[in-house]
């Protein structure tokens, strides 16, 4: 579904490996320390949140990249059973292995995955420190709906920490019939402004924009 470059394979995390993918995710991105992905630093985490190979099912998986039988990264994905959705909570990779494009060459597996899931609807946010991430979701289809100002914490410097912006994207997985343009009487000024900049209105013959409506 999601084929590698040469020398690289997927694998599950095993309890084992816990220890030694903290170990690597501290090396690979020190500046996780704080902030809503340092619960992969913690065992606990794995141990309470985390379905493991071979191990009972639970809501978040942690994928790995692996090659020969090192470790060259990490995804992690949430699902969301109520929503039917899927959160891309993370993916880091090891500095020597960045070149190898592990990331956008894994975006077909995370569909695939939610798929299988029954999601229809996949959404994760991307750092903007680098572009690196922004590109491989935007190559695979997915949409820009805006930023987050200040979501999550991160350490820019050591012993300095400030909330960070992150893009918000999106992928919806069912036909375009299923979704529901809002009423734009029920949209402020402001909040229908910026939809009709991400959702502009078809051309009568077009399929409607994809947008779910609102509870």
């Amino acid at each position: 579904m999601a084929p590698l470059p040469e020398g690289y394979r997927y694998d599950w995390l095993k309890r084992s490996e816990i220890p030694a993918l903290i170990a690597c995710i501290k090396r690979w991105h020190p500046d996780i320390a704080v902030g809503g992905g340092s619960c992969y630093l913690r065992e606990d985490f794995y141990n309470d949140h985390v379905h493991l190979k071979g191990e009972a099912e639970k809501h978040i998986i942690v994928g790995l990249f692996k090659h020969g039988d090192d470790l060259a990264g990490m995804w992690s994905l949430e699902q969301d059973p109520d929503a039917l959705s899927l959160y891309s909570r993370l993916i880091i990779l090891s500095p020597e292995h960045r070149s190898a494009k592990l990331a956008s060459k894994a975006l077909p597996l995370v569909e695939w995955t939610g798929r299988s899931m029954g999601a229809e609807f996949l959404f994760g946010l991307a750092t903007l420190k680098i572009p690196h991430m922004q590109r491989a979701l935007e190559s695979g289809g997915w949409q820009l709906i805006g930023f987050t100002s200040g979501y999550d914490r991160e350490q820019v410097a050591p012993g300095v920490v400030k909330r960070v912006f992150e893009g918000a994207y999106v992928k919806v997985l069912v036909p375009e019939e299923d979704l529901i343009r809002p009423d734009p009487s029920n949209l402020t000024p402001h909040a229908r402004a910026l939809f009709d900049v991400l959702f502009p209105t078809p051309p009568a013959s077009a399929s409607p924009p994809v947008m779910r409506s609102g509870k």
